[in-house]
C-alpha cells in the first residue's frame, strides 16, 4: 500500500509538466517522437496550472514484454479517445494503483507526450520484477524444510517481490519461534541466473532455544515466588526433575499465564491483585530471566449475599448453592462456577434450567465494605420455562435411530433440563458407537421463543465399534492360536435383508461374539455369546453364551520317562437377564443368571482338578451402580458391583458359595487428567463344609496369559507379576503347582491422561500402584500382606482390533516362580494385553 501511494504521488508530478510555464513550476522530461523503448525523455514540458480536459490521442507501454503491453493498457483503464483531467487526474492515479495490483512490477510510471491544446499523448513505463528461477532454503533440516516450504509465497516462474521476501522471512522465524528458537535469523542473498531469472538463497540460522531460567516475583508477600511460579501452564524455568517438558520462553502465551496468577489470587480472596507488570532479561547463555511486578491489595471475606428477582427459589436455597457462609474467604473461581456451572452441576444455574427455565441468568456485583469485607449482590432475571422441541438424530450412518433415541432423556414435550442433556450424553458415551469428539459437544440448540421450545439436533459421528482379534500365544498346550470376533452392533432384524449386509447386518445394538483357539488336533476350544441390550422395548439386557474346549494330551513330561495323556472336555452354558432400576436412581442395575458347567478330566489330565466327570449349575444375582462416564476411559463417576453366585450340592453336582464386591472411582483432574481407584474383595466357601475344589482365585499376569487354559477358577490380573505366581500351592503329583486362593483382596489405583482422542486412535498412558494377595481360608487370612507392584502403562483403543494395553511394572516383593527363567525377585517386567485390554478384577 505505501509503494501505491508514492507510486500515485509521482504520477501527480508527472502531470504537471506542461508546455511552458513560470520558473518554479516542476517539470517532467517529455520523450522525443518517436520515443525509444527504454529510459525517460530528454525534453521538458512545463506544468499547466490549472485544471484541463484533454483527449487522450495516444497510449503507449515501455518496460514490458510485448506478450504483457496489452495486459497493461487494458488493466490501466486508460484508452485512445478518453477525456481526462490535468495535472490532477484521478484516472492517472487508478491506472497506477491497477497495474501495480498485477503484482508484476517494482515501479509504475506515467508520462505524456505531444501535448496540445485539446490533447494529450500518453506512455506508461512500467519496470517488471524479476522472476524466480530457484529458491535454496540453507540451514534447514528436512522436516522443518517442508513445513515451511509450501507456506512461502514465492513461488517458480513468479516475479519476486520485495513484500514476498519480507513474508517468507517472518514465516521461517514465525515456525522456529512456535518451538522456541525466538532469535532466529534469516539472510538473503540474490543472484542472477543466465536465463534472466533470479536465485534467491535464503540462509537461516536458527540460534539456540530461549529457555526460561528463573521466573522472578516483586511486590508479593502471602505468596511465595514457588506458589505463583506454579501457577503458570506454558512457561515453566527450567528443572533438573521436570525432564518430560521444555522451560522454551513463549511469549504468546504469557498473557494467559499471568491472568492465572491472578486467577489464583482471587481464589484465595485477593479481590484487587493485579499484575501491574512485567519485563523480561536476558542471561549470558542467552536464556531469558522473567520479573514480573504484583500488587497484591487485601485479602476479603464474605460479610454478606444479597440475592434479587428470584422467585422460584428462596434466597437460603441459593445461598446453599452458591457455597458462602458468612466469614469465608472470598473465592472468585467458586463465585463464577457455583452459580453458573460446576462439574458436580450443583450449582445455581442448574437449579433453574433443569426446570425449564433456559434463559436464566444471574449478575453478580462485589461491594467492598470497609477494610477486608465484601458485600455480594445476585440479580437474577429467571425469564419464562421451555420445554424439549424436536429431538432431531444427525450423523449415525450405521446405527438406527431407536437405538440412540432409547438412550436419551430429552423427550419431545418434557420441560427442558440441562441434566437431563447431560445424562443423553453420558449414556449415549457408554454405548462406545460414536466419537468422544462429537458427544463432548453436545446437542445444538434451536430456541424458538414464540412456542417457548428448544430443538435438539444430537450430531454424532460414527467409529468402528466391532473388534477382530488375531494372537498368538504360548503356553502349556504350546503354540495356541485364537481368532475372535466382538460384533457390538449386530442386528438380528435385518438378517433377511439382503442389502443389510454390508458386511454384516448392523444398527440395532446388539452384541454377538464368536471366538476360536487352537493349535490343531490337540487343542480346540469354541464360544459363542449373544446379547439383546434392550428386551422387548425395555432397558433389560438379555442375552447367553456356549463354549465348548477339549484336548487330548499335555506336551511336557512329569518324570525323566513318563508323559502324561488323556482326555479333557468342558462345556459350559449361561443365560442372564438385567434390569434397570428407578431407585435410588436410574444408574442402578440388578442382573440374574443361570450357568451349567461340565468338566470330563480323564486319566488326571489337569492335575489342578479332580479326575472323572464333575458338573455344576449356578445361580448368580449381581447389584451394579454405573455412573462412569465412559466405559474404556473414564475421567469421572463410579461403578460399584455386589454379586452372589451359588452352585448349590444337588446330587452329584459341585457345591460352592461365591460372593465379590468391585468398586471403581474415578475423579477428574483438570481437563485432561484424572484419578482412579479401585478395590476388589472376593470369597469362596462351601455350603456343606466339604472341601471346594473349584473356583479359586488366581492372581498375577495378564488375560493374555491366562488365555486357552483357565478351568475351574478365575483369574485376577496383577501388573508387575506372572500369571498364577500369588496365591496358595500344592504339591500334585510330585509338582508344586499354584491352586489359587478363597479369600481375594485387591486394590488398584492409577493417574491417566487422555492424549489422543480421535475416530482413528485413543491413547490413555498411565502411572499405577496395584497390591492384592489370595488366602486359602481365614486361617491363614492377612490383609496386610499384599503383594505390591508399580509402574507406567498405556491403553490404545484402535477400530476393528479393540483395546491394546502395554506395561511396564515392579513388584517389590519376592515370589516363588513355577516356571523356568523365572527368578522371583524384585524387579521390572513388561506385559500386553490384546483385544479385551487388561480388566482390572
Amino acid at each position: 500500500m505505501t509503494r501505491v501511494r508514492w507510486a500515485a504521488s509521482v504520477a501527480l508530478l508527472v502531470l504537471l509538466a506542461g508546455q511552458a510555464g513560470p520558473a518554479h513550476a516542476q517539470v517532467e522530461p517529455e520523450p522525443p517522437s518517436p520515443v525509444p523503448q527504454g529510459g525517460p525523455p530528454e525534453t521538458a514540458e512545463p506544468a499547466m496550472q490549472e485544471q484541463t480536459s484533454l483527449t487522450v490521442a495516444s497510449l503507449r507501454v515501455l518496460g514490458a514484454e510485448a506478450r504483457t503491453r496489452d495486459l497493461v493498457a487494458q488493466t490501466s483503464g486508460l484508452s485512445e479517445g478518453q477525456s481526462i483531467q490535468l495535472p490532477r487526474s484521478e484516472a492517472i492515479a487508478e491506472a497506477i494503483r491497477a497495474i501495480y495490483e498485477l503484482r508484476l512490477f517494482s515501479d509504475v510510471r506515467i508520462y505524456q507526450e505531444n501535448r496540445t491544446e485539446d490533447s494529450v499523448g500518453l506512455v506508461i513505463e512500467v519496470f517488471p520484477e524479476p522472476r524466480l528461477g530457484e529458491l535454496r532454503l540453507q540451514g534447514m533440516d528436512r522436516s522443518d524444510r517442508s513445513d515451511v516450504e509450501n507456506r512461502l509465497p514465492l513461488l517458480l516462474g513468479r516475479p519476486v517481490r520485495p513484500g514476498d521476501i519480507e513474508r517468507s522471512v517472518q514465516i521461517i522465524k514465525d515456525h522456529y519461534a512456535e518451538d522456541g528458537y525466538l532469535n532466529a535469523d534469516v539472510n538473503i542473498v540474490r543472484n542472477t541466473l543466465p536465463s534472466g531469472q533470479m536465485r534467491v538463497v535464503m540462509q537461516v540460522d536458527r540460534g539456540d532455544k530461549v529457555k526460561i531460567d528463573e521466573i522472578e516475583f516483586e511486590g508479593n508477600e502471602a505468596f511465595s515466588d514457588r506458589n505463583l511460579r506454579k501457577q503458570f501452564e506454558e512457561n515453566k524455568p527450567r528443572s533438573w526433575w521436570r525432564f518430560w517438558r521444555n522451560a522454551t520462553f513463549d511469549p504468546d502465551a504469557l498473557a494467559d499465564d499471568l491472568d492465572m496468577v491472578t486467577d489464583y489470587y482471587g481464589e484465595n480472596g485477593y479481590y484487587d491483585a493485579r499484575i501491574t507488570g512485567y519485563e523480561t532479561r536476558e542471561t549470558d547463555d542467552g536464556d531469558v530471566v522473567l520479573e514480573v511486578s504484583v500488587t497484591e491489595g487485601t485479602q476479603y471475606y464474605v460479610r454478606d449475599i444479597e440475592w434479587a428477582g428470584n422467585t422460584i427459589y428462596p434466597d437460603e436455597v441459593l445461598s446453599q448453592r452458591l457455597g458462602f457462609e458468612e466469614g469465608d474467604v472470598f473465592n472468585t473461581r467458586r463465585l463464577e462456577e457455583n452459580l453458573q456451572g460446576n462439574r458436580e452441576g450443583s450449582d445455581v444455574a442448574g437449579l433453574y434450567m433443569d426446570r425449564g427455565y433456559l434463559q436464566f441468568n444471574a449478575q453478580p456485583s462485589i461491594r467492598v465494605v470497609g477494610e477486608d469485607s465484601l458485600d455480594i449482590d445476585i440479580d437474577i432475571r429467571e425469564g419464562d420455562t421451555y420445554d424439549f422441541g424436536n429431538i432431531t438424530i444427525a450423523g449415525n450412518t450405521k446405527t438406527k435411530d431407536h437405538v440412540v433415541r432409547r438412550e436419551l432423556y430429552t423427550v419431545p414435550g418434557q420441560t427442558f433440563s440441562r441434566s437431563a442433556i447431560q445424562e443423553s450424553i453420558r449414556r449415549l458415551m457408554q454405548l462406545n458407537y460414536f466419537s468422544q469428539e462429537s458427544l463432548g459437544a453436545g446437542p445444538s440448540l434451536d430456541v424458538d421463543d414464540s412456542e417457548r421450545r428448544v430443538n435438539l439436533t444430537y450430531n454424532l459421528e460414527e467409529v468402528g465399534s466391532d473388534q477382530l482379534e488375531l494372537s498368538g500365544t504360548w503356553g502349556r498346550f504350546g503354540l495356541v492360536l485364537q481368532l475372535g470376533f466382538q460384533f457390538n452392533n449386530f442386528s438380528t432384524q435385518s438378517m433377511f435383508d439382503g442389502s443389510a449386509w454390508r458386511p454384516l447386518p448392523s444398527g440395532d445394538g446388539q452384541r454377538l461374539g464368536i471366538n476360536i483357539r487352537t493349535n490343531g488336533t490337540f487343542f480346540q476350544s469354541y464360544s459363542l455369546s449373544f446379547t439383546e441390550p434392550w428386551f422387548r422395548g425395555r432397558p433389560n439386557p438379555v442375552g447367553g453364551s456356549v463354549s465348548f474346549t477339549q484336548f487330548s494330551r499335555e506336551p511336557v513330561s512329569i518324570g525323566p520317562t513318563r508323559s502324561r495323556d488323556g482326555t479333557f472336555t468342558q462345556i459350559s452354558s449361561n443365560l442372564f437377564f438385567e434390569r434397570r432400576l428407578t431407585w435410588p436412581d436410574d444408574n442402578f442395575n440388578l442382573s440374574f443368571g443361570v450357568g451349567y458347567q461340565y468338566w470330563r478330566n480323564d486319566r488326571g489330565l489337569l492335575s489342578s482338578l479332580p479326575e472323572g466327570v464333575n458338573q455344576t449349575v449356578t445361580y448368580s444375582q449381581a447389584l451394579t451402580r454405573n455412573s462412569l462416564d465412559n466405559p474404556m476411559f473414564p475421567r469421572q463417576g463410579s461403578r460399584i458391583r455386589l454379586s452372589a453366585e451359588i452352585a448349590p450340592p444337588i446330587g452329584d453336582l459341585v457345591q460352592y458359595h461365591k460372593w465379590r464386591f468391585n468398586t471403581n472411582w474415578n475423579i477428574p483432574v483438570g481437563e485432561r487428567f484424572s484419578f482412579g481407584f479401585g478395590t476388589n474383595f472376593g470369597y469362596i466357601g462351601s455350603i456343606t463344609g466339604e472341601n471346594v475344589s473349584f473356583e479359586r482365585f488366581e492372581v498375577g499376569g495378564t488375560l493374555f496369559d491366562f488365555s486357552g487354559y483357565q478351568f475351574g477358577t478365575e483369574p485376577v490380573t496383577m501388573r508387575g507379576y506372572p500369571a498364577r505366581v500369588i496365591g496358595p500351592r500344592e504339591t500334585l503329583r510330585g509338582q508344586v503347582t499354584p491352586v489359587g486362593g478363597r479369600i481375594l483382596n485387591k486394590y488398584t489405583s492409577e493417574f491417566r491422561v487422555k492424549a489422543v482422542e480421535s475416530q482413528q486412535l485413543q491413547a490413555a498412558p498411565y502411572l499405577y500402584l496395584d497390591a492384592a494377595n489370595t488366602w486359602d481360608g481365614f486361617n491363614t487370612y492377612n490383609p496386610s500382606e499384599l503383594y505390591r507392584s508399580a509402574g507406567v502403562g498405556v491403553k490404545l483403543f484402535l477400530p476393528i482390533v479393540g483395546m491394546i494395553e502395554f506395561n511396564y511394572g515392579y513388584n517389590f516383593d519376592t515370589f516363588v516362580p513355577f516356571q523356568s527363567g523365572e527368578s522371583g525377585v524384585p524387579g521390572w517386567r513388561f506385559q500386553f494385553s490384546l483385544g479385551q485390554g487388561q480388566q482390572r478384577q
